[in-house]
C-alpha cells in the first residue's frame, strides 16, 4: 500500500514538474523573437551618470534583444556632427560629448555579453532650420506655414532631403548600427505650398490641386494619397542609398490603419506595400491610448501585418494616452494580444514613460519571470 502511495506521489510530482516546464516553454515560445525598447532624446542626452546604467539593467531584466536610440534631427543632433557642425544640440555644444556613442556603449550589450541590435532613429521633423529658412516649411491649404514639417518638395527634391540623407550616411558610417530608422516622416496637412503644387503637378500630370464642388481643395482625393506616398518612397530610397554602403538596414515608422487592419495610411504617405519595396522594415505605430474607437485591435493588426510582410513589419506599442500614459495593465493586455496574434517583432516606446510597474509587466511578458 505504501509503495502504491509513494508511486502515485512520484507520478504527481513528475506531472507537476512537466506542467511547470510546459508553461515556461509556452511563455518563451509565445514572446516575439525581436524585443525592442525605444530610448528618446531625453534618455540619450542626459547629465545623470546613473541613468543609462539603470536602463541597461532594465533591458537585461526584460530580456530585450534590441534598443532604439534617438540621435536627433538634421538641425539638432545628439553627437558632434561633421556633416552639419551647426546642427548640434545645446547639450552637445556645451559639452562636446557624443551622447550616441555613450548610449551604445552603455546599453548595446547585455550583462551576459550578448550584443543587442542597435537601431538609430532620426526624427525627420525640423525646428530651428525652418526659422532660419522659412522656404523649407510646408504650408496647409490656408497658406499657414508649419513650425515642424518641411514641405514635400523640400524633402523629396531639396535641401531638407539632402541633409536627411547626409545625416543618415554619417550615422551609419560613424556607429555601424543594425539599422537607421526614420520617424515622423509623413505628410498630412502641410503639403499645399506653391513648391508642393509644382511637385504634385509633375508627379500626377494634373494642372491644379483636386477640388470639390465648392472650389476648395479636396484633401481626400486619391491623387493626393498617391503623390504623398510616392514622395515618401523617394525620400526613403535616397536614405537607403546613403546607408547601404555601410551594411546598415533602412527602416521607417508608419502610422497604423484607421479602421481596417488590412489597410495602410497612404493619406499620410504611408503606402505599406510601396514602402516595403524600398526598405527593410516598417515599425507600425499602435498607440492604443491615442487611437480612435474604430482602430483595429492589436491582435487583428498583428495578424494582418504578418500576412502582408511577416518579420518586416514590427509592432510599435506606444505608452502615450489622452490622459498621459496608458496603465501597466493596459500595456500587459496589448503585449498579450500581440503574442496571441503571432507578433515576430515588438517595440515599446518611449522608455521615459515607463514606471517600475510598466517594466515589471514587460519583464513578465518577455522574460517569463
Amino acid at each position: 500500500m505504501k509503495r502504491k502511495i509513494a508511486a502515485a506521489m512520484a507520478a504527481l510530482a513528475v506531472a507537476a514538474s512537466s506542467l511547470v516546464m510546459t508553461s515556461s516553454s509556452s511563455a518563451q515560445s509565445s514572446r516575439p523573437a525581436d524585443r525592442m525598447v525605444n530610448l528618446g532624446f531625453e534618455d540619450i542626452a542626459t547629465n545623470d551618470p546613473g541613468h543609462l546604467p539603470r536602463l541597461a539593467g532594465q533591458l537585461d531584466a526584460v530580456d530585450a534583444t534590441a534598443v532604439s536610440l534617438a540621435v536627433g534631427r538634421t538641425d539638432w543632433t545628439a553627437f558632434p556632427s561633421y556633416s552639419n557642425p551647426n546642427a548640434v544640440s545645446g547639450a552637445v555644444a556645451a559639452t562636446g560629448r557624443d551622447y550616441v556613442a555613450e548610449a551604445i556603449k552603455a546599453v548595446g550589450t547585455s550583462a551576459g555579453g550578448r550584443q543587442r541590435d542597435i537601431v538609430l532613429t532620426i526624427d525627420v521633423l525640423l525646428g530651428r532650420s525652418l526659422g532660419e529658412d522659412p522656404s523649407l516649411a510646408g504650408r496647409n491649404a490656408s497658406g499657414q506655414r508649419s513650425s515642424s514639417f518641411a514641405s514635400v518638395n523640400a524633402l523629396r527634391n531639396g535641401e531638407a532631403g539632402d541633409r536627411l540623407a547626409a545625416l543618415a550616411s554619417e550615422v551609419a558610417e560613424r556607429y555601424r548600427p543594425t539599422a537607421v530608422d526614420l520617424t515622423e516622416l509623413m505628410f498630412d496637412d502641410f503639403t499645399f505650398g506653391t513648391d508642393d503644387l509644382e511637385d504634385f503637378k509633375a508627379t500626377t500630370g494634373l494642372k491644379d490641386w483636386p477640388r470639390n464642388s465648392s472650389g476648395s481643395i479636396d484633401a481626400a482625393d486619391a491623387h493626393l494619397r498617391t503623390w504623398r506616398s510616392e514622395a515618401v518612397a523617394d525620400i526613403v530610397r535616397k536614405v537607403r542609398a546613403a546607408v547601404e554602403p555601410y551594411g546598415v538596414r533602412t527602416e521607417t515608422d508608419v502610422r497604423s490603419p484607421l479602421v481596417l487592419a488590412t489597410g495602410d495610411r497612404s493619406d499620410s504617405g504611408h503606402d505599406y506595400d510601396l514602402l516595403l519595396k524600398q526598405l527593410d522594415r516598417l515599425h507600425v505605430w499602435q498607440y492604443v491610448g491615442l487611437n480612435d474607437a474604430d482602430a483595429p485591435p492589436t491582435k487583428e493588426l498583428v495578424r494582418a501585418m504578418n500576412r502582408r510582410a511577416g518579420w518586416r513589419m514590427s509592432l510599435s506599442l506606444g505608452l502615450w494616452s489622452s490622459e498621459g500614459v496608458i496603465t501597466p495593465e493596459r500595456l500587459g493586455r496589448e503585449l498579450r494580444d500581440a503574442a496571441r496574434g503571432g507578433a515576430a517583432s515588438v517595440s515599446v516606446t518611449p522608455a521615459s514613460l515607463m514606471t517600475d510597474e510598466h517594466w515589471e509587466v514587460l519583464k513578465k511578458a518577455w522574460s517569463g519571470r
